[in-house]
């Protein structure tokens, strides 16, 4: 993959998994030294210990369900001044939404939400303090454009993230940052186990890690503000944003979140 100018130095959130992990490993082998925030200690030195045989790589634990965790990364921000923040982190709970406690559900505004805006907040004002142009990239989803019963707080939270980044992509961009955010569909990760489902059989509307990973990495090539990936997922988001009653796509949606938490 080739770039418009190489970034110095890029930090990617959620990347002991995933989509999170396989950024990490395209970006070292771009030979583009990375911040890598985890939870999980042993899984976060592990990951380090895979990319160290290519770039330098800064370890960072951090719960960014927590405030102090939040702080932890932020204050990394301010310290290193990446030109390329990726806020991937994030998780969801299938079922509905009284399933869980209010504590849980609002632990996804923190993570997904909160955590992403003052990442954002902090990266941009960072930059621009410094006359640097740099990419900020919001992990959001396909999600957040229908009506999405059983899986409510996930879905508004990813929303949020896309018209925040959106509008704050329009104060940012004539001072050299540019605030993007990609929308994948379902992936193959252990993100389904962790809201409480369980992996899928491969099927055409289910993409892998490396190829969410690759279309990221592409958006962030070409600057596009806002990127719903792959075509599956676009007409998708077309039918139940401008054609279908919303009543309509919420009894859809439904039957999808529970077959996801059944199979």
């Amino acid at each position: 993959m080739k770039t418009q100018e190489k970034f110095s130095l890029a930090l990617v959130t959620g990347a002991t998994s995933g989509i999170g992990k396989r950024l990490c490993e395209l970006l070292a082998e771009m030979g583009i030294p990375i911040i890598i925030h985890g939870r999980d200690e042993e899984k976060l030195e592990t990951v380090a210990k895979n990319l160290r045989r290519k770039v330098e790589v800064i370890p960072v634990i951090a719960d960014l369900s927590s405030s102090m965790g939040q702080t932890i990364v932020a204050t990394v921000i301010r310290h290193h001044v990446p030109d390329l923040v990726i806020n991937n982190a994030g998780f969801g709970l299938y079922g509905e939404a009284l399933t869980y406690d209010t504590a849980r559900q609002l632990d996804i505004l923190q993570v997904d939400g909160q955590a992403t805006a003052r990442f954002t907040l902090e990266a941009a004002r960072a930059l621009k303090n410094a006359g640097r142009k740099g990419v900020i990239m919001n992990i959001s989803s396909a999600a957040a454009f229908p009506i999405s019963p059983r899986f409510a707080m996930y879905s508004a939270t990813k929303a949020f993230v896309n018209q925040f980044s959106e509008s704050f992509d329009e104060e940012m961009r004539h001072h050299g940052v540019r605030i993007l955010v990609a929308c994948p569909g379902i992936v193959d990760t252990n993100f389904r186990e962790m809201a409480g489902g369980r992996k899928l059989p491969g099927g055409e509307e289910v993409m892998t890690a490396d190829f969410a990973a690759r279309e990221i990495l592409k958006q962030i090539e070409e600057r596009k503000k806002m990127h719903v990936f792959n075509w599956y997922y676009r007409w998708l988001c077309i039918l139940v944003r401008y054609i279908l009653p919303k009543s309509f796509v919420a009894k859809i949606v439904q039957r999808r979140i529970q077959k996801l938490e059944h199979s």
